[in-house]
Parts: structure tokens; sequence; C-alpha cells
């Protein structure tokens, strides 16, 4: 998390305060890292995976102990016909015994058993990798979404002003004769709309600020200041590499393997309940047969044979288990390289359209100016000046758009490349 715990460091930012460091604004209360560790531990889906991976611990223990033999007890009560003197009597049979019962299937079955437990709890643990990831990435997605509204409703605050600025301008020069009341129509417009697109802008920073403190559990209030922090280093952007990286490195992918390790003992698992039944109980007996008191070792061996197999169904119906996973491993191989390999152009995209976009609003500071000077010489017109300052404003939009957008794709590719 290298580039999200440069945006977080605030106070390095204060240390180079004056320098020449390029920076970028982001919430003084809640960094991205933050932001990011807040929203896991509120996530539905991580604490679903969670759970999934204690079901899945108490499986394998389970598994482990399915072939520890069993303690075993039995009384029997039972009328007997007398012998001798007693021979025309009913006499009384009862017998006690303990000791120990093993089933000599759960035996063979539980290496098998426990390499499907195993694998289940390994593809539960790297799937909560995978929710803490999806976690990260939405909570990402919430910060700069927030970040660029909060910066835009700035934005559109400032053209409000300046708006306003421009018509009492208008309404002196209109007093002293030197434009036409057009001027001041024309500013009363540009000022009426800076109202709306600034309603707009507020509406949408309260929804974008909400959502993320909804996310996070933080108040929504203390997400109004910003703080600049320095940029981090721009990481080079290498999409066959990256794509090697995140294959090579996704819970995704390990959780998948897992799982058809897991379907793969399910096939040893099938094989073995094909086997007859054998259950074998071994003990000490003590009772009273025909009067007589009676003890001493006690074994039985239970043999069940089914008649119609279903050992070959059930292997056919494992095999078609580890086909399916196979499947599925395949294609997250593929979505995972469309998935990192478009964020890369993404992000390679978001650096082009952000340095176009910066440049396009110095020249429409720049061409503000120039108008805005001949206005007051009485080389330009109002409506030369409205034109001038829809384009900056325009500009200054797209460039804040640029800006957060190209920290966001840096941002969403270290979580999608770990």
């Amino acid at each position: 998390m290298k580039y999200l715990r440069a945006l977080a460091a605030v106070a390095i930012a204060i240390a180079c305060e004056g320098a020449n460091v390029p920076s970028i604004p982001v919430f003084a209360a809640l960094s991205p890292a933050d932001a990011q560790a807040r929203a896991i531990g509120r996530n539905l889906g991580v604490q679903q995976a969670v759970a999934a991976v204690d079901e899945r611990v108490a499986n394998l223990r389970l598994a482990r102990i399915q072939g520890v033999p069993h303690f075993a007890g039995d009384y029997t009560l039972a009328p007997q016909a007398g012998s001798g003197a007693q021979s025309a009597t009913t006499v009384e049979q009862h017998f006690i015994a303990a000791g120990a019962s093993l089933s000599v299937n759960d035996l063979l079955a539980t290496s098998d058993a426990v390499r499907a437990a195993a694998g289940d709890l390994l593809a539960a643990q790297r799937q909560a990798d995978a929710a803490t990831l999806l976690a990260r990435e939405n909570a990402l997605r919430l910060y700069f979404s927030a970040l660029r509204s909060t910066e835009l409703e700035r934005l559109r605050t400032e053209v409000l002003a300046s708006a306003i600025r421009d018509r009492n301008a208008a309404a002196i020069r209109v007093r002293a004769g030197e434009s036409p009341r057009l001027d001041v129509m024309r500013a009363d417009v540009a000022v009426q709309q800076a109202r709306a697109d600034l309603a707009l802008a507020q509406a949408e920073r309260v929804d974008a600020v909400e959502a993320l403190a909804s996310a996070t559990g933080v108040s929504s209030v203390s997400l109004g200041a910003l703080a600049n922090v320095p940029s981090p280093p721009q990481p080079v952007l290498d999409e066959n590499a990256d794509v090697g990286r995140a294959l090579a490195s996704r819970p995704e992918i390990a959780a998948l393997l897992a799982s058809v390790q897991a379907r793969r003992a399910d096939v040893g698992l099938a094989r073995t309940s094909g086997l007859p039944t054998i259950t074998a109980n071994a003990g000490y007996q003590r009772g009273v047969d025909t009067g007589q008191e009676v003890r001493g070792p006690q074994a039985s061996v239970h043999l069940d044979v089914p008649l119609a197999p279903q050992s070959p169904a059930r292997v056919a119906i494992a095999r078609a288990h580890v086909s399916a996973v196979e499947a599925q491993l395949i294609d997250a191989r593929r979505t995972i390289a469309l998935e990192v390999g478009a964020a890369v152009r993404d992000a390679r995209a978001a650096d082009a359209s952000e340095r176009a976009a910066l440049a396009a609003r110095d020249v429409a500071a720049r061409a503000l100016a120039a108008v805005e000077l001949g206005y007051r010489e009485g080389s330009s017109s109002s409506l030369d000046i409205s034109d001038a300052r829809r384009t900056y404003v325009q500009t200054s939009v797209d460039a804040v758009v640029a800006e957060y957008a190209r920290a966001q794709a840096y941002a969403l590719l270290e979580v999608l490349v770990p």
C-alpha cells in the first residue's frame, strides 16, 4: 500500500509546504488507507467470508477425528429358560458390555476427507482475502468520488462568487455609461446558472460524502476539511508484468486452486464409499446367562455389502465438480488478465488526460485574463467574457475530474495487483 500510504502522509505535506512538490488534496480526517481499513471491517461480504472460514475450520476438525474409535456401551435384558433344577422356570438373562467401536470405512476415508476439508479451508481463506480486496476497491471508489464532489462544490462556489463580482462590475459600468444594459442582463444569467450548478454540486457532494461516511463508519461532518499531501512517485506501468503479478498473487486464483484440490480429494472419497461397510466392536462383557454369572472379553464385526453399487455414480459426480471448478479457474484467470490490463491502460490514459486537462485549463485562464483586459479597455464585449469564462469553468471542472480520476486509477491498480 505504498501509494496509499503516501497519500495519507499529511505530516510530510506540512513539512514540505512552500516547496515545489506536486500535491493532491485528501480528507484531513480520513486518509485513503484509513478508509479502506474501516470499510473492510463493516463490509458484509467480508463478514460472510470470515464466517465461512470459521465453518471450514470446524469441518476440518471433524474430518481429522472421524477415524477415531467410539466408546461403545451395551445393556441387554431378556427372558431365558432355566437349566437343571430351574428347567421349569424362566430366568433372567442380562449383560453389560463396554468397549470401543471402529468403522473401518471412516478410517480409510480419513485421509481424503482431511484433504478435502483442508482444501475447502484454504479456498475459504483466499475467498476472504478476495472479499477484502473488493471491499478496498469499493472504499477507494467512494473515497475519490467524495473528494471529487467536494472539490467541484468548492469550484462551483468560486464560480458563483466570480459571477456575482462580474455582475456588480457590469452594473457600475452601465451606470457610468461605459457599457450597455445588456451586459447586466448577461451577467444576471451567468449568476443564476452558477447558482444552479452550485446547488447540483452541493447535492452531489452530500450524497457522495454520506456514502463514504456510511461505508467507513465516520461522521460525515468530519469529511469537510481537505489537506494537501505530496503526490506519490508515479509507478512504472507495464501491462504484461502487472498481469503476470496479478495472476500469481490474486487470492481468487489461490482460492480456486485450493478448490480444485479439495474436489479431487472428493473423488477419492467417492471411491471409498463403494467399499463394503465394516464396523468392529471390542470390549469386556459381564452379566448372567442361564442363572450363571459370566464375564470376559467380547468382540463383534459387522459387514454390510450394498447390492446396488453407488460408487461409479458418486465418482462421476465428484469428477464433474472438479471439471466445473477447473473451468472457473480458467475463466477467473482470463477475467483478471482483462481487468488488470484495462486498469493499466486506464492509468496510462488518466495520465494523458490529466496533462491535457491541466494544459487546457491554463490556456483557458490566460484567454479569460486577456478578454477581461480587453473588456476593460473597450476592445471586448461582455459576450466575449461570458464565452471565455464558460470555457474556463468547464476546463477547471475537467481538470478536477481528471486529477482525481488519475489518483483513483493508480490506487485501484495497487489493489488489483497486490
